[in-house]
């Protein structure tokens, strides 16, 4: 595994649990003024699918699955950015629970990713 995939193959990983305890926080009415800050990293987070998928489309077989990557952090950062706007009131709950699927869907997409990649790098001897 190159250094590049397991740098943002961790990135992934670290980044989506700090998103993931932020939200908790959030939904619990807490450290809201972190808002920003879940943004950001969410913003990074996406960045790090990418950095995967482009070391993917570089790996022989790997366009199609990271295509789908790439188009997955797109969803990714729309959806979070339109978040607030989308149903708002009693139902936004609904939004919210969307909102962390998404993620979860994102770092799975992410370790697949990684670890696929991962299997088609070259053995160092």
């Amino acid at each position: 595994m190159t250094t590049t995939t397991a740098v943002a193959r961790w990135l992934v990983r670290i980044l989506g649990i700090i998103l993931i305890i932020l939200g908790v926080l959030f939904w619990a009415g807490h450290a809201l003024q972190l808002v920003p800050l879940h943004m950001l990293l969410g913003l990074l987070f996406v960045v790090a699918l990418w950095v995967l998928a482009g070391v993917a489309y570089r790996a022989r077989g790997l366009a199609g699955f990271a295509s789908v990557v790439v188009v997955w952090g797109i969803i990714v950062l729309v959806f979070g950015m339109m978040q607030r706007a989308l149903l708002p009131g009693s139902a936004h709950w609904v939004i919210q629970v969307l909102h962390l699927l998404v993620g979860l869907v994102a770092m799975g997409l992410g370790e697949g990713l990684a670890r696929r990649v991962g299997a088609r790098a070259p053995v160092a001897r």
